[in-house]
């Protein structure tokens, strides 16, 4: 049930509405409404608001949620754009010239065919004055008139009026003065009673009168209630006054004539309202006992369909008043036959511009074909190009970088296709290359992790000297070197090396310089047997020859080697092309330099070596150039003189906090987030007094 509970606040306000309008109509009973009929129409208007509130919010909802489905895809959007950009004004147009049509149609069917019912009563008006005048011919010189002789007459011009209108009727009312009787004569009418009613309408006087009529003042005098009247007096003989009306009704013979004329066929119908009659077709209301006549061949049922109605506005012989009430003139809707009529063979300039005015139409609709097919191939193009790059863009997103968009055509959309096509071939590359990036630096954090361990694990403690080292890399692994070698129970060897360059070359190379190093240690140190004053001087030469051998003649290395003797507090060290460590006794200091160039780049070369003596409280700092060639953010180097200020400053600190203060502002002075060079700090201290209770670290490398 959960399901079918509305679960947004608009959905229960919906619902609580319908229930109370279900509710209204259940309890508040028709007897109750019609003892309070403002109580009921209240609770109705409220109900309405309400539910017009409820229903304007969800018609919005569904018109969002239709425009979502709509338009999300592209092809829909341009068939929309489409749609309202062409079809729709072309629409517009179409209708505004179909009703312009129309309205033309209509009023020119309407004008034709009161020409042609003004031409006829012209003819019959014109026939009317003819008899009139002979008629007033006959009575001069004659007093009284003979009326035989003026029926005789009449009877003589009828037959003239008869010829085209066969129904036409003649009535001729005279007033004889001697007999003061008023006398009628009617052609067509043979009913003495009808005749001796027949009188002219109060509204016409003496005036003549030719025109479209509805007679509805004597209605039973005639066969049809819609006639061409024409009706003149006599305006010779005052003694013996006469008027003559001539009546042809709209019948079949009537309008055979106006179709002659017109070109169309049309019928006749009535008495219908204009309310029952459309200006396009004929009403279903308008059934079959309906029409009066019609000049069409078969049968009304089968021609229902292609008239159109028109009201000919007569005169209403009763009060003299223009109206639209009465019988109404279905006119067949045949634009062939008006064009027919309209442009008559005679008429060539009419029939060229006809030809025009087809050639434009064809011209238009081959046009419109022509755009309508180039429309939808170009939407079809353009949604096709879309889609593909949908596809493509989802494939891409599910890690397919093969897939590839044809391109199918040298424009922009084939361009855009031809740049996704190379952007999935970059993002493959670079996949590639991340998945490359990441395992090399997977293999480096391996390097790393393997070099942390070549470097000493702890500072070692001798009797009178403390000794600290660090190395601070510039990239994942470093090319600079320091190393704590035991050589006996009072000897220590200390080294430091910087490789030329940084990075995975630096390292290895690095490694095998302290694989060289150690090995010639332990084979070639012997501090007192043959040759032991140049000991150092020969591992240094033996290193240099090894890395010249083993490595290309671009790699080389700056050296620094030392042996301390803790028993005689000396210090002996070799130096090739490192920079010199710095030696502070007393209130001086001097740098070591005694050596000769850097190892590996000439197999020959030759060093020397240097002892010197180490009293309490003397100091060595021995370091790489990536100390002192940092540089700010001015591009200002820390440089050695700042170094020795900054030793000198604290001085009084042990080795390991003194190493500290040094890495501290060295790092600090430096504004590069990556360093530029490796660092590399190695702090030896004599102590004041030598501490006995040391418990000396004698692992052999």
């Amino acid at each position: 049930m959960r399901r079918f509970i509305p679960q947004t606040k608009m959905g229960r306000f919906a619902s609580l509405v319908v229930l109370l309008w279900v509710l209204k109509w259940l309890v508040f009973s028709p007897r109750l409404a019609y003892s309070f009929p403002k109580l009921g129409f209240l609770l109705d208007s409220l109900g309405l608001l309400l539910l017009g509130v409820a229903a304007a919010y969800y018609t919005w909802k569904l018109f969002r949620s239709l425009r979502r489905r709509l338009l999300w895809k592209i092809h829909r959007r341009l068939i929309l754009a489409h749609i309202f950009i062409g079809a729709i004004p072309v629409l517009a147009v179409v209708g505004i010239f179909c009703v312009s049509g129309l309205l033309f149609y209509y009023q020119l069917t309407y004008y034709l065919i009161s020409n042609q019912i003004g031409i006829q009563s012209s003819q019959i008006h014109a026939f009317n004055l003819t008899l009139r005048d002979g008629l007033q011919e006959l009575m001069t010189g004659v007093s009284p008139p003979n009326p035989a002789v003026l029926k005789q007459a009449i009877d003589s011009h009828v037959k003239y009026l008869l010829a085209p209108y066969r129904s036409a009727s003649i009535v001729f009312r005279y007033s004889n003065p001697f007999s003061h009787r008023v006398e009628i004569y009617a052609n067509q009418i043979r009913d003495e009673e009808l005749i001796k009613k027949y009188q002219i309408p109060g509204w016409l006087g003496d005036r003549e009168f030719n025109g479209l009529v509805v007679e509805d003042l004597q209605p039973q005098l005639y066969s049809r209630s819609l006639l061409l009247r024409s009706i003149v007096t006599s305006d010779f003989r005052a003694d013996f006054p006469f008027s003559i009306e001539i009546s042809v009704p709209f019948d079949r013979h009537f309008m055979g004539i106006l179709k002659a004329g017109f070109g169309q066929d049309m019928m006749l119908a009535g008495p219908v309202s204009p309310r029952s009659l459309n200006v396009f077709l004929q009403n279903s209301d308008l059934t079959g006992d309906k029409i009066i006549d019609s000049t069409f061949d078969s049968e009304y049922a089968s021609i229902r369909a292609s008239v159109r109605s028109i009201f000919l506005f007569p005169i209403s012989w009763a009060s003299g008043q223009e109206t639209i009430t009465g019988d109404a003139l279905l006119v067949e809707l045949s634009t062939s036959k008006l064009m027919r009529n309209l442009f008559r063979s005679e008429n060539e300039v009419g029939k060229r511009i006809l030809r025009w005015l087809e050639g434009a139409v064809v011209f238009f609709l081959v046009v419109e074909i022509i755009s309508i097919v180039i429309g939808l191939l170009l939407t079809k193009s353009i949604t096709n190009a879309v889609h593909s790059l949908d596809l493509g863009t989802e494939l891409v997103k599910q890690g397919d970088f093969n897939h590839r968009i044809i391109v199918r055509s040298e424009d922009q959309l084939g361009a855009l296709a031809a740049s996704f096509n190379q952007m999935t071939e970059y993002v493959q590359r670079l996949v590639k290359e991340r998945v490359q990036k990441e395992r090399l630096e997977r293999e480096l954090e391996i390097a790393k992790e393997v070099q942390e361990h070549l470097f000493p694990a702890q500072n070692p403690s001798m009797g009178r000297l403390e000794v600290s080292g660090i190395c601070l890399p510039a990239r994942v692994v470093s090319g600079d070197y320091y190393d704590f070698l035991f050589l006996g129970e009072n000897e220590l060897g200390l080294a430091l090396a910087d490789i030329c360059g940084k990075g995975i070359s630096a390292a290895l190379l690095m490694s095998n310089l302290q694989a060289t190093l150690r090995s010639n240690v332990l084979n070639l140190w012997h501090p007192n047997g043959l040759n032991g004053e140049k000991s150092l001087a020969q591992i240094v030469e033996k290193l240099n020859f090894q890395i010249y051998s083993y490595t290309s003649a671009n790699k080389f290395a700056s050296f620094f080697y030392a042996v301390y003797d803790d028993v005689h507090q000396t210090l002996a060290y070799c130096n090739a092309g490192h920079n010199p460590p710095l030696h502070f006794s007393g209130d001086g200091f001097q740098r070591l330099s005694t050596g000769g160039t850097v190892v590996g780049i000439f197999a020959d070369s030759k060093y020397e070596q240097e002892t010197i003596h180490l009293r309490p409280g003397d100091l060595l700092v021995a370091y790489t150039d990536g100390i002192v060639e940092s540089v700010n953010e001015q591009g200002e180097e820390f440089g050695e003189y700042r170094l020795i200020e900054l030793i000198r400053a604290h001085r009084s600190l042990d080795a390991d906090k003194l190493k500290g203060v040094i890495v501290e502002q060295v790092l600090s002075w430096t504004a590069a987030e990556e360093r530029a060079d490796d660092m590399t700090l190695v702090v030896a201290k004599m102590f004041e007094s030598p501490n006995p209770g040391i418990q000396r670290i004698l692992d052999a490398p």
